[in-house]
């Protein structure tokens, strides 16, 4: 998504970033990602950069980490069943996977149980413990989940030991387990508390590795791509001990011997390609996932525990069709979603939208769409009588846990983070909890929206170059991900030379870009659609990605563009098929604060109550950033001394007049400046009147409307009193000669057209003037 707003440096980071660049010996465009990330001490930078050479926290400073560990190695030596209770994501089935191959690898009788998300839901439950008790499990250990399950732990069968192992935020209540190690609960001392459920599962096994070799300096990785791979997947902040887990795992990746990972990158990657943090985000992960969304995630554990080199194909083959049905499901739900929101209509502040039969497995990864579009929290419910079961996803201003505890009156349950969540409620309940939801939602943001910015790390000086050798020199800040985000550069003021459409089905867009004489390809993935919204000559500030491109030899840098801010935009859609109305109330719905300049305000008050319209000419007030041209009478504003907005009013101006509003433009031109065909409807009309009553005042013969809708005005009259075809004395106006006569040769007719052409060409260049051109006139009017 672009946006429109980009946060622009202080003067005082500026100026922090060039003393870096020279102390460091880096080039500005690194140090400027340093600055953005506060990395601005030599020794942090280094480490940053190069690593660290101990990557590692103890395990043990985790809390009931040595009572976890205590009770493990137990039942390790006395071959205690032990079953493996994991999350049905990617965090979850990379932690189940990680935590039973350690524990197989040294002797341990052990099992995973994944709950199935469509008919368990999340988190422990208590029919699945009974049936794993029953099974003569004597140890549960939880992978990436049971934070939440103190009742559900309360009721579990009392052969069974429990630990729990988990990473999300803890409720007030904590479950009643034999252990409970996760590093965001009270009283937990663990030094970095971003790591993810497989990142605790990492803890607990060099743990338990330390213990069994008594080397309590010796840190396990063995299986160090299994941890990262759930790290990236979870997004967690890539910082401090992640950042060490995903450089270490995605180096290893490529070479893992862990034939399930490897079958899984045949099918997700070209041969050959680099594997990234973006292989696993936008590869990987969301095939993983697609086995718990659609189906059963035990059959992501079975390929990532896969021994069998043609299982582990067949298993990385099922996972990939099943995310191809989970991204043609995800889009008929958004579709569904956008129908239903339309109908309740436009949310101020949080969307909340359920549906029967709505796929439980999906609604998170729409709802995650429906907040990147509408920059509103989103919660969408897969509702199944009684009961409805939600994803939730949040914007970056709002705590998403705490605004759901402010619900929770309204909630039979919830769980998760800041930003991402879960819940289950009573289907009675949606509407209240809409409501209480948006009110909480306007409180916790002080009832101002949210506008995302982009915040590019540097912004180009205007005779620096982004060169090929200062991009490559970025990758120094890889892996990237949450929390260490790819660099984004910015153009304070950057000139859009050319504008075009990319793709088989044009849904890409083109820039040429040129800033301080440097010529750059910009690329706008996905935003066909607003093609109209950029024009040749726009000046902007620009935030962008800059991407390697080599052809034929040859390396240049392209631009992935993420955000253009001008500070006068034009959406031009005067030569577009659009249906207006729509168009208009999408306008409204966005931006209350709208004024549409119009040439029938009336008329368009009735379609629109309510709406701040104008007649053109009239003056606009101060405080509007959002002006609609609605019609063809733009002309009479379309110069220096009458544009209602001054170059100090920064906004959005919507040309939506079209090619049906200039032809009925022009028409109603042509009826007041008639040509000879209309003259000769206005002599027949006025001689008609006259021979029906021998002589009339001339006030209301101007009164008179003529065939075609021809309105007789003054300077008719006069053409026809040049030439004699009537007469005027003492205001009472008579028929006059009646022989041929040469219209052409009256100097009123050659005025009337010559008044007709001038007008014309006004309102022809109402709809040839370049966008640029009528920026031009809002920069330097009043």
């Amino acid at each position: 998504m672009i946006y429109s707003k980009i946060k622009n440096l202080t003067g005082e980071e500026t100026d922090q970033i060039q003393a870096l660049s020279r102390e460091m010996g880096v080039s500005p465009l690194l140090a400027g990602v340093l600055v953005r990330r506060n990395l601005t001490e030599p020794e942090q930078i280094k480490e940053f950069l190069k690593g660290k050479k101990q990557p590692y926290y103890d395990p043990f400073l985790l809390k009931d980490m040595d009572r976890a560990v205590e009770r493990i190695l137990k039942a390790l030596q006395q071959g205690e069943p032990m079953t493996i209770y994991g999350d049905y994501d990617v965090d979850g089935t990379s932690a189940s996977s990680l935590l039973y191959l350690f524990l197989q690898a040294r002797g341990a009788k052990v099992q995973v149980y994944v709950p199935r998300r469509d008919t368990e839901g999340y988190g422990l439950n208590r029919p699945a413990l009974e049936k794993i008790a029953a099974s003569g499990t004597r140890l549960l250990i939880t992978v990436d989940t049971g934070i939440s399950g103190a009742r559900e732990v309360a009721e579990a069968p009392k052969t069974m030991d429990i630990i729990i192992t988990d990473h999300h935020l803890a409720p007030r209540e904590l479950p009643a387990a034999l252990a409970v190690v996760n590093p965001n609960q009270p009283g937990d001392g663990y030094p970095f508390k971003g790591i993810a459920g497989v990142g605790v599962a990492f803890k607990l096994c060099q743990a338990l590795e330390q213990k069994l070799t008594g080397n309590p300096g010796f840190y396990w990785e063995d299986l160090i791509e299994l941890v990262a791979l759930g790290t990236v997947a979870d997004m967690v902040p890539l910082r401090d001990e992640n950042r060490e887990i995903v450089r270490k795992g995605l180096a290893k990746m490529p070479h893992s011997p862990l034939c399930g990972l490897q079958a899984l990158l045949q099918v997700t990657v070209a041969p050959g390609s680099t594997v990234n943090s973006g292989t696993i985000g936008f590869g990987l992960g969301p095939r993983i996932n697609a086995a718990g969304r659609l189906d059963d995630a035990m059959t992501a554990v079975h390929l990532l525990t896969a021994q069998d080199p043609e299982k582990a194909r067949e298993l990385a083959a099922e996972l990939n069709s099943a995310n191809q049905e989970r991204q043609a499901l995800s889009q008929k739900i958004f579709e569904e979603a956008e129908h239903q929101m339309a109908s309740l209509g436009s949310p101020e502040w949080g969307i909340v939208l359920g549906e029967e039969g709505w796929h439980p497995g999906v609604i998170g990864i729409v709802a995650s769409r429906m907040t990147e579009k509408y920059h509103l929290p989103s919660v969408l419910l897969s509702i199944s009588g009684e009961t409805a079961k939600g994803s939730c996803r949040s914007i970056p201003p709002l705590d998403l846990y705490q605004a759901l505890d402010r619900c929770r009156d309204h909630l039979v349950q919830f769980g998760g983070h800041a930003q991402a969540a879960g819940l289950t409620m009573k289907t009675s309940e949606i509407p209240a909890f809409r409501k209480a939801f948006a009110k909480t939602v306007a409180d916790m943001l002080d009832h101002q929206p949210y506008e995302p910015a982009a915040v590019p790390d540097y912004f180009v000086p205007e005779g620096r170059e982004v060169t090929p050798e200062a991009v490559q020199e970025l990758t120094e800040l890889e892996p990237f991900g949450v929390g260490n985000p790819a660099p984004v550069l910015g153009f304070a003021k950057a000139k859009i030379q050319e504008v075009s459409l990319l793709g088989r089905d044009q849904n890409h867009l083109k820039f040429l870009l040129e800033q301080g004489g440097f010529h750059y390809k910009g690329l706008l993935w996905q935003e066909g659609p607003r093609f109209h919204s950029f024009y040749p000559g726009e000046v902007a500030a620009i935030a962008f990605s800059p991407r390697l491109n080599t052809f034929r030899g040859v390396t240049a840098v392209d631009l992935e563009v993420s955000a253009v801010e001008a500070p006068y935009t034009i959406i031009d859609w005067r030569h577009e098929n659009r249906n207006k109305e729509t168009e208009l109330n999408n306008i409204l719905q966005k931006d209350k604060k709208t004024v549409v300049y119009v040439e029938d305000s009336v008329a368009l008050q009735q379609k629109f109550p309510g709406i701040h319209s104008l007649r053109y000419g009239e003056p606009l007030p101060g405080d509007v950033h959002t002006v609609v041209f609605y019609d063809g009478g733009a002309e009479k504003v379309l110069t220096p001394e009458k544009f209602p907005l001054g170059k100090d009013q920064q906004g959005r101006l919507y040309l939506m007049y079209g090619r049906e509003d200039l032809l009925a433009r022009r028409d109603a031109l042509r009826r007041q400046y008639p040509d000879l065909a209309g003259l000769r409807f206005c002599y027949a009309a006025i001689r008609n009147r006259l021979r029906q009553q021998g002589a009339c005042q001339e006030d209301r013969l101007l009164q008179m409307t003529a065939r075609e809708g021809y309105r007789i005005s003054q300077a008719i009259l006069d053409i026809f009193y040049e030439l004699h075809l009537f007469t005027r004395e003492a205001g009472l106006v008579s028929l006059g000669e009646t022989g041929h006569k040469n219209m052409q040769d009256s100097k009123g007719f050659q005025a009337l057209q010559a008044a007709y052409d001038a007008r014309f060409q006004e309102l022809n260049r109402s709809w040839k003037l370049q966008p640029a051109e009528i920026a031009a006139l809002w920069t330097t009017g009043r």
